[in-house]
């Protein structure tokens, strides 16, 4: 890979982190309720690279909105940790709809975005 390549994904890596920190701040995680910020986020992130895989034609376009974008945006470590929240919590029904909705939901998503790809 060329330098350029790392300089795409650093810079789409960055938007991503940023827009993600300013979601974070308006819908903080809060272990009584459902965690809406990083399940919208991330089902959202689904969605787009589902669409975006099928659209981009360059690898530059994927290093910056896939991986970098997409990539600093959704967060599996922010899912894997609200879960262990909610556990230690001892919020049982709200890990266990978080988590089983978070990747059954993501999924569907990821087809979706493909599937409106595809048609478009």
């Amino acid at each position: 890979m060329s330098f350029s390549f790392y300089v795409f994904t650093a810079l789409g890596g960055a938007l991503g982190a940023v827009i993600r920190g300013g979601i974070n701040t308006y819908i903080p995680f809060k272990s009584h309720v459902f965690s809406w910020g990083t399940f919208g986020v991330n089902l959202m992130g689904c969605f787009l690279i589902g669409f975006l895989w099928l659209k981009l034609d360059t690898e530059f376009q994927k290093a910056f909105w896939i991986t970098g974008v997409l990539g600093g945006l959704t967060t599996f470590s922010g899912f894997g940790i609200e879960i262990m929240r909610y556990l230690s919590d001892k919020n049982y029904p709200l890990a266990v709809l978080y988590g089983i909705s978070s990747v059954i939901l993501g999924i569907i998503w990821v087809w979706f975005g493909q599937k409106l790809a595809s048609y478009l």
